[in-house]
């Protein structure tokens, strides 16, 4: 007669983890976070180093609307309140508004000018400037008339120069309507800095007016 043993068919227990087993478990563990950390930090950076890209971009594309609408408009008094109003709801679709720190339209000789260095800080006669804090008041809200002197010069201005009704856009001497911004762009995840200030800058030529 065979005998059958009780212990058939119980599961066998599990062998209990030796000491070299923790040993290497704990080293996977300190593995994974080193890699976690670098991928944390890959990822991070690339995020930000995109978004920045985009404001860029944006930025770009604000200047562009303002210094078209401003070269259209010649002299009439209501040149730079379009071309800022223009530029104000092109960065605010693209969510840069709150960042602005500083806008300048100034008068240049050529496309290829640059921004007069002292109107970064203070202004010359080349140049209106506004504060971000005042180019995000809602001045474009009022009527042309009212957020304007009668030179053309907006009332939010810091510095009012080179207005629109003393400007020259004759065929033969037009002058260059240049407009330029200062965005700071904060970093998500401030892996490599705090953030990124932007600048950018647009120039086109003056419409000459009918003679």
């Amino acid at each position: 007669m065979r005998s059958v043993s009780l212990l058939a068919g119980r599961p066998t227990a599990a062998p209990r983890p030796t000491g070299r087993t923790l040993r290497e478990r704990g080293a996977g563990l300190v593995e994974f976070a080193f890699v976690a950390l670098l991928l944390f930090t890959l990822v991070g950076g690339t995020f930000d180093y995109g978004m920045a890209w985009r404001s860029g971009i944006g930025a770009t594309e604000g200047v562009r609307t303002a210094a078209r609408i401003g070269s259209n408009g010649g002299k009439d008094r209501a040149t730079d309140f379009n071309a800022l109003s223009g530029m104000k709801s092109a960065l605010t679709a693209s969510g840069l508004v709150d960042g602005v720190e500083r806008v300048v339209i100034f008068r240049t000789d050529n496309i290829d000018g640059e921004i007069p260095t002292a109107c970064k800080t203070t202004a010359t006669s080349a140049c209106q400037v506004i504060t971000g804090t005042a180019f995000r008041t809602n001045w474009e809200s009022l009527a042309m008339t009212s957020a304007t002197q009668t030179n053309g010069c907006l009332n939010v201005a810091t510095y009012r120069n080179w207005c629109p009704t003393t400007r020259n856009n004759t065929q033969a001497t037009s002058e260059y309507f240049g407009v330029w911004v200062r965005i700071r762009h904060d970093y998500l995840f401030p892996i490599i800095g705090d953030g990124v200030t932007i600048e950018r800058t647009a120039v086109m030529r003056l419409e000459p007016e009918v003679e």
